[in-house]
């Protein structure tokens, strides 16, 4: 397992224009937990919560679309009603988006905001009290990290001191200057670096956003997770009771990206398999099947397993909704009796 930190402006990063886009956040959180710890400091949680606001301020900036003023010799010419027209409707259409957006940040519910609440949640946040005064002193006598009379950053680095075991490696992901080589962007600085070996045995590996170490490291994980997934899709096929299928289809829901392959062989099983087959209903396991087709295109399907359960769940989903139907009207009709009795 390799011991992961994520400094503060690269989950900040997420609220702006950066390569370490949503998309790789969510291969991180499949791997949290299994091939990989995350260190995430008190300081890391307060940081990204106090500059939340000043990222997304600094992000809209480039996210604007005012209103022009046409001169009055424009409008002789025969494109301006229908350019005037279709700005217009851009204005309109910006407006609406904007809103939703608006409405988004303030009730914290952005994409963003979303992702980063997930591993925050889910995280236990390492306490930082006792290793201030270790901070204040380092940046007081000139030892890095620290600049502009804050020393977030040492409570950050000391923090991983005294978290990450010994003779453990550290993978160490931030933007922030501070960390770096005074000579070469993608190195750590030599003085952290040598601190780091001697006082924890171990090495330290520096990124300066989460792509590169995803595409160094993520290869073989995500073998070993397509391997995970085929051992479960095997162990589905032979369910031999409900409880076993239950069990199976919790452990299968945790997992995304399936091919067509996987898909059918997942198909063909709850169609030859009467363990499965037989509470297709349940909504356990009628849900991990209509997420699992929800992307799917029915119309360039062959004659197939993935086929038939599509028209199974389509039609079971109209079943359901006239039974619905049915008892509110049962339930109406029942109500009416009830009120000329009265």
């Amino acid at each position: 397992m390799k011991n992961l930190f994520i400094d503060s402006n690269i989950w900040l990063s997420l609220y702006h224009f950066t390569n370490d886009d949503l998309a790789q956040f969510s291969k991180l959180k499949e791997l949290n937990g299994t091939d990989i710890r995350l260190f995430i400091p008190q300081q890391v949680y307060d940081e990204v919560q106090r500059n939340r606001e000043a990222k997304l301020k600094d992000a809209f900036k480039s996210f604007e679309v005012k209103r022009i003023q046409f001169p009055v010799f424009c409008k002789e010419y025969e494109e301006y009603k229908q350019f005037n027209d279709d700005y217009n409707d851009l204005i309109r259409r910006y407006s609406a988006w904007k809103g939703k957006i608006d409405t988004d940040v303030q009730n914290k519910s952005l994409p963003a905001d979303k992702t980063i609440i997930d591993f925050f949640e889910s995280s236990d946040l390492l306490e930082c009290n006792s290793v201030v005064e270790k901070a204040y002193m380092r940046y007081r006598i000139g030892n890095p990290p620290g600049k502009d009379n804050k020393y977030g950053d040492a409570i950050n680095w000391e923090c991983l001191l005294q978290a990450v075991p010994n003779n453990e490696d550290l993978y160490f992901i931030s933007s922030d200057k501070d960390y770096r080589s005074e000579i070469y962007d993608n190195k750590i600085n030599p003085f952290l670096e040598n601190e780091w070996k001697c006082k924890k045995r171990s090495n330290i590996f520096f990124y300066t956003n989460l792509v590169p170490f995803l595409n160094e490291h993520f290869k073989d994980i995500q073998l070993k997770t397509e391997q995970e997934k085929q051992e479960l899709i095997e162990r589905l096929q032979e369910s031999h009771n409900f409880e076993c299928t239950h069990g199976i289809i919790a452990m299968l829901s945790k997992h995304t990206g399936w091919t067509d392959t996987q898909i059918e062989a997942l198909c063909a099983a709850a169609e030859n398999n009467d363990q499965i087959g037989r509470i297709m209903g349940d909504i356990d396991i009628l849900s991990f099947y209509s997420s699992l087709l929800s992307k799917v295109q029915y119309g360039k399907l062959p004659d197939c397993s993935t086929r038939r359960a599509m028209e199974w769940i389509f039609a079971s989903a109209i079943e359901n909704e006239k039974n619905a139907v049915d008892d509110y009207e049962a339930e109406v009709a029942e109500a009416l009796e009830d009120f000329y009795k009265h």
